[in-house]
């Protein structure tokens, strides 16, 4: 009766955006919505595609281990990046009319920029895609007799049929009723935790001291500011928050919007970190890491609520995994086909782009199949799209550098993180791979300079 009803209730999704599919002409309707977003919709937009998965599967069960320490990268880090990207970035990228944040590259340091931060880019969506399948794919094993691989395969094919039909447009008015009923199955649930610890003082008195920290005690200080900044770069150079104000109407609808998500999103996030710091001091059989929210809920919520909400939190979690393919399929049209066939028409830009779109969802679901930690993989996402945040703030910010500073700060920064992360397992890589970026920017400009006879 539970996958019965959930079925429905996505086949409705499914229905939405299918009748949304119906005024999608171009690349530009399929992709940023038509820029036809006023301030409610990219702000529910924006809070529903962060508010996903990690933010209520991975931030629970993170603070249930480590108390607030778990509350760092969200809601804290990942809500000041949006709330960054509202107040200083997203009105100056949505007046240059362009499709993606790889456009505005082309525009400010030209074609090679442009290239080498639509491959960080298109990784960066893969990993957060396949993030949101790992969850998926979680929630489908658990709440059936399948196992993952089969829900997997499962989620997959769910997801790419979602985000072929409807575009960003569907993806934002689903966002709008899933996000909702999310958050008041979240309302209910901390309502009926609170119930069963004995009221909301009692509740509070059984958090252990030690859970209100927020650093954990075998850090190192360069892993205490990573924590804070790879969320923080991250967010702010998202092409899944991107899309959403490029998508709005005006700069200043943009702005606001963004504003709105970020708020948004910190305050529904209190949930979950409510769930960690009480709901493992009930003395339920609750399972560890990405299950702890999963056990809880059933454990908190009568078998009709707990449907309701399994239905919004599997919708939430296609809306944010659209989010992502649709920014690979994206990058790859705008900054790949379009610049290949320049006399391409609309039509055959959006044939690309849905194309682009399954093939992205078969690689992040090939990573999925291999990942372990929805955190980690999340985590992994955020440091990637990173690498593009030094010329992205530097080249907004003023007009000292060109392409030969973009270019540079990338590659530097892509170089260092590479070494430093994945080759030596360096704390603090990131940090270094910041470094490295404003280095190479300083560089670049030097080098201009120079060739010009400044």
């Amino acid at each position: 009766m539970t996958i019965t009803i959930v079925a429905l209730y996505v086949l409705v999704q499914l229905g939405i955006a299918a009748w949304i599919a119906r005024h999608t002409a171009s690349e530009a309707d399929y992709l940023v919505a038509g820029r036809s977003l006023g301030v409610f919709a990219v702000g529910m937009s924006l809070f529903s595609t962060w508010f996903a998965s990690e933010s209520v599967i991975a931030t629970s069960a993170e603070v249930a281990a480590n108390g607030m320490a778990g509350a760092r990268v969200e809601p804290l880090a990942f809500g000041l990046g949006i709330l960054l990207l509202g107040l200083l970035f997203a009105a100056r990228l949505r007046a240059g009319e362009h499709l993606t944040l790889a456009g505005f590259f082309r525009q400010r340091f030209g074609t090679g920029t442009e290239r080498l931060s639509a491959v960080a880019i298109a990784i960066s969506g893969m990993v957060w895609a396949s993030a949101q399948l790992f969850a998926l794919a979680t929630i489908l094993a658990a709440t059936t007799d399948i196992t993952f691989m089969q829900a997997l395969i499962a989620a997959t094919t769910l997801v790419l049929t979602y985000t072929l039909l409807g575009g960003l447009l569907g993806d934002v008015v689903t966002d709008i009723v899933q996000g909702g009923i999310l958050v008041i199955g979240l309302a209910v649930m901390f309502v009926l935790m609170l119930d069963a610890a004995g009221g909301l003082v009692a509740a509070i008195e059984r958090i252990p001291p030690d859970k209100w920290g927020f650093n954990l005690p075998h850090e190192t200080l360069f892993d205490r500011i990573e924590v804070w900044i790879v969320p923080i770069f991250a967010s702010i150079v998202a092409q899944e928050a991107i899309s959403r104000t490029l998508a709005a109407r005006t700069p200043a609808v943009a702005r606001n919007g963004a504003i709105l998500g970020a708020l948004l999103y910190v305050a529904a996030c209190i949930f979950p970190i409510a769930f960690g710091l009480i709901g493992g001091q009930l003395g339920l059989a609750l399972g560890e890491g990405d299950r702890f929210m999963a056990d809880l809920a059933v454990a908190l919520l009568p078998p009709w609520l707990h449907i309701v909400f399994t239905g919004a939190l599997l919708s939430a979690i296609l809306s944010s995994v659209d989010s992502a393919l649709l920014a690979v399929s994206a990058v790859a049209t705008d900054s790949g086909y379009a610049q290949w066939r320049p006399t391409a028409s609309a039509r055959q830009r959006l044939v690309v782009a849905r194309i682009a779109t399954v093939v992205a969802g078969l690689l992040a679901a090939s990573v999925a199949a291999a990942g372990d930690s929805l955190r980690e993989l999340v985590l992994a996402s955020a440091a990637i799209g990173g690498i593009v945040a030094v010329p992205l703030v530097l080249g907004l910010s003023s007009r000292i550098g060109g392409r030969l500073a973009g270019m540079v700060s990338i590659t530097a920064q892509s170089v260092v993180f590479i070494v430093c992360d994945w080759i030596a397992g360096l704390p603090g890589a990131f940090v270094y791979s910041i470094a490295a970026g404003c280095v190479g920017y300083a560089i670049g400009v030097a080098v201009e300079r120079r060739q010009s006879g400044v």
